[in-house]
């Protein structure tokens, strides 16, 4: 499955469990993207995920604050799994946590 493809699948994903449209305009859209293709770049060539370099406690927090955030990275970890064989380390949920608070919460900008 492509890179393209992948992306798109994780965008229906959040637009469907925040029931919006995301700005595709937006600096965070741009940046969530960014952080998409960086991941999936990483992971497609084979390179060895990197290990978990943030403090374990920084996730549970970040569930906490964000639980909706939370539940869309866990389908976007269970699509992820699907598709491709992969699975999100802890370090993975923290950034698109906070990736797709931003791209949700911050349309505007």
């Amino acid at each position: 499955m492509k890179i393209t493809k992948l992306i798109a699948g994780i965008v229906d994903i959040v637009q469907y469990q925040y029931g919006l449209t995301l700005d595709v305009e937006s600096f965070n859209y741009t940046r969530f993207i960014g952080h998409l293709r960086a991941f999936m770049v990483q992971r497609l060539s084979n390179a060895r995920p990197y290990g978990a370099e943030l403090d374990g406690e920084l996730l549970v927090l970040m569930e906490q604050k964000y639980p909706q955030a939370a539940v869309t990275v866990t389908r976007i970890d269970n699509f992820l799994q699907t598709k491709m064989g992969w699975t999100l380390n802890p370090d993975d949920r923290v950034y698109l946590i906070l990736h797709v608070w931003r791209v949700t919460h911050r349309q505007e900008q």
